[in-house]
């Protein structure tokens, strides 16, 4: 198995390593690439990876927390129905609000008052990372804009706009994604049959980004996916008595003073900007 990962890792920066030197127009380079070592065209790889998962200012992964939150807890993607923009701030409707089993929707709203001022600085999406509150609130704010804006247009029929049946999202597991970690979903009809075009799905993820590399929304069949950072979104992973790896995790249950390793090992901390937000401090 060990041979096998080293030869599709080598491959893959091989070819990373060929594309960048298309675009720079330098065919001798990429020849010399082909030659090197493959302790170097690990680097390669990794330097590609770490590109198309920047996340500098925190905004990348909640954005896609909030996708995942919003599948699980309101059951679908209509943005345009379920939230609304006030104060600069996006915030759930009544009617999105309704959708949720414990009528608070806890997860979705735990992201949701990541914008709120008193949360600036506060939260680290990992240990390098911290969570830019402003720059959440203004870019939630504009791409929910384009997706108001793409939503009016009418439908030209072949799916360059955007078009999405009216569907039901099902969470089904979670696995290793790209960037972090793939949440799975059934998506079909509100009546349960299947969609027709569950692809078309991504027409409805405009709200938070589409060229976001933590949404990375995939569809296989019935099944679509979103990728964001663990700890944003409520699972039970983390084993009672564990120290948890995470900075910041979303819960339920109380976690304060349970450890937790984010820059060394310390304690969760609950947040004064929203009761289920744990925060890994001293």
């Amino acid at each position: 198995m060990r041979a096998s990962w080293q030869t599709t890792a080598v491959t893959t920066a091989l070819a990373a390593a060929a594309l960048l030197s298309a675009c720079s127009g330098n065919g001798d380079d990429a020849s010399q690439s082909a030659g090197e070592s493959s302790s170097e065209g690990y680097d390669v790889l990794g330097q590609t990876e770490q590109a198309w998962c920047a996340n500098p200012d925190g905004t990348n992964s909640v954005m896609a927390a909030l996708a995942v939150a919003t599948a699980k807890e309101l059951r679908r993607w209509e943005p345009l129905t379920d939230f609304y923009v006030s104060n600069n701030e996006l915030r759930l409707t009544a009617t999105g609000r309704s959708r949720c089993s414990d009528g608070m929707c806890r997860n979705t709203q735990a992201l949701l008052d990541m914008q709120k001022s008193i949360s600036e600085g506060q939260v680290k999406v990992s240990p390098t990372v911290t969570l830019s509150a402003s720059a959440l609130r203004s870019r939630l704010v504009a791409k929910f804009g384009e997706q108001a804006v793409c939503e009016s247009r009418p439908d030209n029929h072949n799916g360059s706009d955007c078009p999405a049946e009216d569907h039901l999202l099902r969470f089904i597991y979670a696995a290793k994604g790209s960037c972090d970690t793939d949440f799975w979903f059934e998506a079909t009809k509100v009546t349960g049959g299947p969609l027709q075009y569950p692809a078309q799905l991504k027409n409805k993820l405009l709200w938070v980004d589409t060229h976001n590399p933590y949404v990375n929304f995939q569809s296989s069949g019935s099944m679509v996916s979103i990728d964001p950072t663990p700890g944003l979104n409520e699972d039970s992973s983390s084993s009672a008595g564990s120290c948890s790896p995470l900075c910041t995790r979303i819960s339920a249950a109380s976690l304060a003073g349970q450890c937790c390793a984010c820059n060394g090992t310390k304690t969760f901390k609950r947040s004064l900007f929203n009761p289920y937000v744990y925060l890994c401090r001293l």
